[in-house]
């Protein structure tokens, strides 16, 4: 399932790549490239984002749509005026008989298709037409459990078996509001010095612009925004990313920047460091002459193998009734 929102996570900053492709701290006059460098970070962030079934490492919000079941009660047994469907089992979690899966096997499960850190609503609609809804609450006496049980991201849920409520055939009758992705985690980075009074504003002034770096997503107060460039304290963002709403903010608010899993920035830094050193020798195969020393497509590809644990997880992800 494809993301709904741009995403402009981008796991590694350009300091880190700066440090990294000098081999300690870089030189402060190290002022060129910015946007190219950048670019190649957000480049390599949505290659990770690819190899990961299109999640995200950092939150974004949005509303998700699901088709459910395969027609009404009425179709199978013949209950006139029922609307409740059955739910097929997902056969890459089922072993039938021969291989057949029975025609009529009720399951409480549903995967999201994307990680989800939290749960903001659930609504399950009457029919395709959507003319009437119900609203399902998590708990035990409630109505659904969230998959799994006991840790973060969440890749579903679970019908409470003693709840009344269910759900209806049809198309996007099922809605889910949530923050989605692998984690919601950030660092305490600075202030603003001066209030924003615009929500169209892309330039916003800070106490101390070397606490973030280009290419970091910031949170002031609930409106994520994406760091392009950085003069001194004066901050190039994007406003409203990631689902969430430009809005003013008030002097000496404060600002933090997301922070992502150490694997996943350390994958980001090898695949920028791969295309920075190709850049000045054009689309190659192989480096080297005809005893070739280096294949960077092949390095790429096994850089992106690291994430493999990952792409695991999220293959338990994806709705199929």
């Amino acid at each position: 399932m494809p993301q709904p929102v741009t995403i402009y996570h981008t796991y590694a900053s350009l300091s880190d790549f700066r440090d990294y492709l000098a081999g300690t701290s870089y030189s402060s006059n190290w002022t060129a490239d910015t946007n190219a460098l950048r670019r190649l970070l957000f480049q390599a962030s949505r290659r990770i984002d690819q190899r990961v079934n299109d999640n995200s490492f950092g939150p974004f919000t949005a509303t998700r749509y699901y088709d459910i079941g395969n027609g009404p009660y009425s179709e199978r047994l013949g209950a006139a005026g029922l609307k409740s469907s059955y739910l097929r089992n997902d056969p890459r979690r089922s072993a039938a008989a021969l291989g057949i899966l029975p025609a009529a096997v009720i399951v409480n499960e549903i995967p999201f298709g994307a990680w989800a850190n939290s749960i903001t609503s659930v609504t399950a609609y009457d029919d395709t037409a959507r003319t009437t809804n119900e609203t399902l609450t998590e708990g035990y006496a409630n109505d659904y459990f969230l998959l799994p049980y006991n840790s973060i991201p969440y890749w579903g849920f679970k019908l409470n078996e003693d709840t009344a409520k269910t759900f209806s055939g049809g198309q996007q009758t099922l809605a889910i509001a949530a923050t989605w992705g692998w984690r919601n985690t950030t660092k305490s980075a600075t202030t603003l010095n001066g209030a924003v009074s615009s929500t169209t504003t892309t330039s916003i002034t800070v106490t101390d612009g070397s606490t973030l770096s280009e290419g970091n997503t910031i949170l002031v107060n609930a409106e994520q925004m994406y760091v392009e460039s950085i003069s001194t304290h004066v901050l190039t963002v994007v406003r409203g990313v990631h689902g969430t709403t430009a809005a003013t903010h008030s002097n000496s608010d404060a600002v933090v920047y997301y922070t992502y899993p150490e694997d996943v920035l350390q994958t980001c830094l090898d695949l920028a460091r791969v295309e920075y050193r190709n850049r000045d020798m054009g689309v190659q195969q192989t480096f080297g002459g005809e005893i070739p020393i280096a294949f960077p497509t092949n390095e790429a590809r096994s850089i992106l193998k690291t994430l493999d644990p990952y792409v695991a997880y999220g293959d338990l992800s994806g709705a199929i009734f």
